[in-house]
């Protein structure tokens, strides 16, 4: 019987294992990096050993060492980092620890995709032809192709190749990229079987001989080959080919002798299904098979490791269930991920944190108020929705998502509920390429959002202001004995645009007008506009209640004080964030034009050009490395390099110059250097499309996950 368990993880995953240990009466030991000391599952275990740096997590020795200090007899791996690590299964054996999973043989079998399809032909599951690349060769493969890890997955060592050109490049890439997150460089390459489905088989088998297949996930919803919504069951799949793909899986499991949890994935087209990875552990998106299969995979997973047998057949499925995972990323610039303070972080209607009954599920390593770092993959949280039928699901899944606060940080949460709420997803017709089909990257704050949102912070803002007055603090916002100019307060949205709210509480009401330019959220520049039809109910310093034509909304206000987007509005109308403008702005540190900063704290792994090197808008400059993927600094403009700040292997932090780009075009005979027109230094672009004080980011192929 298993007393103490180490769960050699972090954030979500050391929380939902430790939530069925807690059931079970087993002690829990968390393993932590400096970067994690006061993280959620430290807290929450009951022992906690530190490991040291930020990737002391990929450590085998430190955490075999970390379960003997804390008298921990079994090991956990969750998902990432080690769990498919043959050598750390093999570690924790050789401690006399009880490992829960596969057994080393096992894992090694799938380790290697190229090995893997190898065996898995053997066994009669469908695969598709592929090959081994090596740097200089070329595959004898029909384009389009995909470059992939060998040893890994979650889209990192991913590369598409359309052209026989790009070739080396691609292949170059995914070997760094690979080494970097698996310590193999190892690429094969296979055909790119596009419009197809990624579905997956979740697999569990006990060391007596059985093995239950418990049904498929439709994971086909992806961005840069990495999973963002997943579901149970596929819309796709009628009873005949589920039983088809179980029994595929079910002779994978047996051709290996896997024992544990696990997943085999495959490839849905429309020539048939294809085996495309085994995932010897436990996967992120497993709560949609507990919630419509009704089980605790982690709990057959410790019986399983203790000897148990399981019953002759699985249970049967009821109703259907959506994931989405949700990431502090920009979807609008490359899938940017983000750092820093989640100010506020609350999902409505959860019945409770993996919880395995109930309709809306939240699994999540973060709370209000915590930290995502550089370090780590950016996943704030996964939310699970379980309905009678699959369009309940997704609407009650999208209800929430829209619903929540999520504050101080840019999220993928307007895609997700953008996603469930499309008619393609609704109708079942997915494919790995919908998100390049439909980019889904609008705000769910349309322009009546942001104006009215824009209004209610101001009001908010000045009850604020008479909350915390001194005198006469009962005396209406900005009353005059004689009537004079209207208040004004003055914000930026995301987009970065400009707005002046002018405002006046009068014996007759509210008045007020807008004025700035909305590009982007509404067309064109607005001056003097009014809002017309619009009534203040009531304001307070963190809710003001407006009435437009009739219909009464509520527009929840926050402020986070000396950080950007430090207001934000919430109401039915969509999430607004906005930035106030001081009146007196204070001097700050200006950015030569055509600087191009780093988008995030990261190391410097290339620099691809010279200073006085001559560049074409679009080419890359410099390669960062943050958050496990590379990231492609390109050039905003053509132009010359008049000065390059970095070398290989330098710490760069956000915002650090990394080179500067001297735009060059001939606007009317005159030329134009990106910096002086005419003896005045440019605000904006030197020529069109070039983008100034920003940066174009290409990022690798997925933010890597841990999947």
């Amino acid at each position: 019987m298993i007393r103490r368990l180490l769960v050699a993880n972090r954030g979500e995953i050391a929380r939902r294992v430790f939530r069925t240990c807690r059931e079970l009466g087993v002690e829990t030991v968390a393993v932590f990096t400096d970067a994690d000391a006061s993280a959620l599952h430290v807290a929450e275990a009951d022992h906690a050993v530190r490991l040291g740096p930020p990737r002391a997590y990929l450590d085998p020795a430190r955490i075999v060492e970390a379960a003997r200090q804390a008298g921990a007899d079994a090991v956990h791996p969750g998902y990432g980092f080690l769990s498919e690590n043959a050598g750390f299964a093999r570690a924790v054996l050789d401690a006399g620890l009880t490992w829960i999973g596969p057994s080393p043989e096992a894992i090694a079998a799938m380790g290697s995709k190229i090995e893997a399809k190898a065996l898995m032909a053997e066994a009669g599951v469908p695969v598709l032809p592929s090959a081994a690349v090596a740097p200089g060769e070329s595959p004898d493969l029909p384009l389009p192709l995909l470059i992939k890890a060998s040893a890994g997955g979650g889209g990192r060592g991913m590369r598409i190749v359309r052209d026989a050109a790009e070739l080396a490049d691609a292949v170059e890439s995914a070997r760094r990229e690979a080494l970097s997150a698996f310590a193999d460089g190892t690429v094969f390459a296979e055909p790119l079987l596009e419009g197809a489905r990624h579905i997956e088989v979740q697999i569990l088998a006990d060391a007596h001989g059985t093995v239950w297949a418990l049904g498929e996930r439709e994971c086909s919803i992806q961005r840069r080959h990495q999973k963002v919504v997943e579901e149970a069951p596929s819309p796709a799949v009628s009873p005949e080919l589920r039983r088809e793909l179980s029994d595929a899986a079910i002779r994978a499991s047996r051709a290996i002798g896997y024992v544990g949890a696990g997943t085999v994935e495959f490839l849905l087209g429309e020539s048939g299904f294809f085996f495309l990875e085994m995932n010897t552990r436990l996967q992120v998106e497993h709560p949609v098979t507990e919630l419509v299969y009704g089980v605790d995979l982690v709990r057959l997973q410790l019986e399983i490791a203790e000897g148990a047998q399981l019953a002759a057949l699985p249970p049967s499925p009821v109703g259907h269930a959506i994931e989405v995972r949700l990431y502090a990323e920009d979807p609008a610039q490359g899938w940017r991920p983000q750092s820093g303070v989640l100010r506020r972080f609350e999902i409505p209607g959860v019945d409770g944190e993996f919880a395995l009954g109930g309709r809306l599920r939240l699994d999540s390593g973060m709370v209000s108020g915590d930290e995502v770092g550089v370090h780590y993959d950016p996943l704030l949280a996964k939310v699970i929705s379980f309905g009678e039928t699959r369009a309940e699901a997704a609407r009650r899944l999208a209800t929430a998502l829209a619903g929540a606060r999520i504050h101080g940080l840019t999220t993928n949460r307007d895609l997700l509920v953008t996603v469930l709420r499309h008619p393609e997803f609704l109708s079942g017709a997915l494919d790995t390429g919908f998100l390049d089909r439909h980019a889904a990257t609008d705000p769910l704050a349309g322009a009546d959002a942001v104006r009215l949102s824009a209004l209610a912070a101001a009001l908010a803002g000045a009850a604020a202001n008479r909350a915390g007055a001194r005198v006469l603090a009962g005396l209406p916002s900005g009353w005059r004995n004689v009537v004079s100019q209207p208040q004004r307060t003055a914000f930026r949205t995301e987009g970065g645009n400009l707005l002046e709210i002018g405002y006046r509480l009068t014996r007759d009401g509210l008045s007020a007008e807008l004025s700035g330019e909305l590009s982007g959220e509404v067309s064109g520049e607005v001056s003097g506009e009014g809002f017309d039809g619009v009534t203040l109910v009531s304001s307070a310093p963190d809710l003001v209640v407006l009435e437009t034509r009739g219909v009464r909304r509520a527009f929840e206000v926050a402020a986070y004080p000396g950080y950007p987007g430090a207001v934000h509005v919430d109401s039915p109308l969509g999430p607004v964030r906005l930035t106030p403008v001081d009146r007196l702005p204070e001097p700050v540190e200006q950015v030569v034009p055509g600087s191009l900063l780093a988008p995030m704290p990261g190391t410097v792994l290339r620099v691809e050009v010279k200073q006085g090197d001559t560049v074409a808008a679009g080419q890359p400059v410099v390669v960062l490395e943050a958050m496990k993927m590379e990231h492609q600094i390109v050039s905003s403009a053509s132009g010359a390099v008049s000065a390059l700040n970095v070398t290989p292997g330098r710490q760069v932090e956000a915002g650090a110059v990394l080179a500067v780009i001297e735009a060059s075009a001939v606007i009317g005979g005159t030329a134009v250097g990106g910096a002086v027109v005419g003896g005045t230094v440019a605000e904006g672009p030197a020529i069109e499309g070039a983008v100034i004080e920003g940066v174009a980011v290409e990022g690798a192929e997925g933010t890597g996950s841990d999947e």
